[in-house]
């Protein structure tokens, strides 16, 4: 909700983008188990570091999400060939998502704050 006051496009997308990358892990999560399920996540996460990629096209705000699904992908490739137990892969996921979710509110705070400040005249 905090990113539609921040008037920024950018910021609203990348919650969005956040939100649909979260319910279709979960949705993986509830059909699929073992492989395909981390296969599953590559998938999600390889196509939601590309729509980061590409908003971060002279941006700087989209980049480290794009870092960090990139290597979500990395991170999955390795639990797929190495299974070092369901409760650490989770684990990690989490504390990413819980890491995304700080980076989009912070940034969203900054920026409802730095539009506030603009507005008020100076010396006030």
């Amino acid at each position: 909700m905090a990113a539609l006051h921040s008037r920024s496009e950018h910021i609203t997308a990348a919650a969005r983008i956040i939100f649909i990358n979260w319910v279709a892990a979960l949705q993986m999560w509830l059909v699929l188990d073992g492989a395909a399920l981390t296969v599953s996540y590559i998938v999600i996460d390889a196509i939601t570091a590309a729509l980061f990629f590409r908003m971060s096209r002279g941006r700087w705000f989209p980049a480290p999400l794009c870092f960090m699904h990139g290597v979500l992908v990395i991170y999955h490739l390795a639990t797929l060939l190495n299974t070092g137990g369901l409760f650490w892969e989770k684990f990690v996921l989490n504390r990413f998502f819980d890491v995304e979710i700080v980076y989009v509110i912070a940034c969203t705070l900054y920026r409802i704050i730095a539009l506030k400040s603009a507005g008020k005249p100076r010396g006030a």
